[in-house]
């Protein structure tokens, strides 16, 4: 079949595997499954054998972690979608790297776009980049980058070096120190909620500040910020008092 996927199935759960074997049939026939795995070990060798251009992998197998059977694996040649019943911090941690998920229990809809998604970056080798930020902001309470993809491939970005986003048209731009700018096209919402709240703020529906990089606040035009960078960012009046109240506290 034309852009159909093969995939593997790893949870150490057997009702589990058959609960998202049976969803996959009824809702992405596109995806094959030509195996499944109970344990990391067994995982391992499936992979090597089929060669599969997905794997579907519990965070939690037995004892293990889905990290640990991804160390087995050099350099991982296919798709990769957590499948996760974790806390929302967690999910940041996802989020944060650019990988993939479905929480359970599995929603259709989100398993429909992750199985869209991968077929369309079926040719893309930057996992084991996304797997390392992923890795090193785990167990922290605030992760240290972020990894934002467009067109032009996935890109990661320190979070002490990022300025600012500034949003236009559905689209949001990353303004870093020491990177170009670079522009997704996803809403500002989706990242303003996903920074860290100790650090970054929402100062206008089209803005979002590092508080680390604000050089001044200026009363004039209802209120602007100057980055370190000097760039005037506007502060919406309805948030005036609440960035007040940050920057005192920061």
């Amino acid at each position: 079949m034309k852009n159909s996927l093969r995939a593997l199935l790893v949870d150490d759960e057997t009702t589990a595997r058959i609960t998202l074997s049976r969803i996959l049939k009824m809702y992405c026939p596109e995806v094959e499954i030509v195996g499944e795995a109970g344990n990391i070990i067994d995982a391992g060798k499936l992979i090597q054998q089929l060669e599969p251009e997905i794997v579907f992998l519990d965070i939690r197998i037995g004892q293990h972690t889905g990290f640990d059977l991804l160390e087995m694996i050099k350099q991982p040649s296919f798709q990769l979608v957590f499948v996760t019943a974790y806390d929302q911090y967690a999910l940041q941690a996802f989020e944060y790297s650019a990988l993939d998920y479905l929480l359970k229990p599995i929603d259709p809809d989100r398993l429909i776009y992750v199985v869209q998604k991968s077929i369309k970056e079926r040719n893309n080798h930057q996992l084991s980049g996304r797997l390392q930020a992923m890795r090193n902001d785990w167990d922290k309470n605030e992760p240290e980058t972020i990894v934002v993809n467009n067109d032009q491939g996935y890109h990661f970005i320190p979070l002490s070096g990022l300025m600012r986003l500034s949003s236009d048209r559905g689209t949001t731009a990353f303004h870093s120190e020491s990177q170009p700018v670079i522009t997704v096209a996803k809403n500002i919402g989706e990242f303003a909620k996903m920074l860290p709240e100790s650090s970054f703020f929402r100062c206008h529906q089209s803005h979002v500040i590092n508080l680390r990089w604000v050089s001044s606040y200026l009363f004039q035009d209802g209120g602007t910020i100057i980055m370190r960078d000097k760039t005037p960012i506007p502060l919406a009046r309805a948030r005036r008092e609440d960035f007040i109240k940050r920057i005192k506290k920061f």
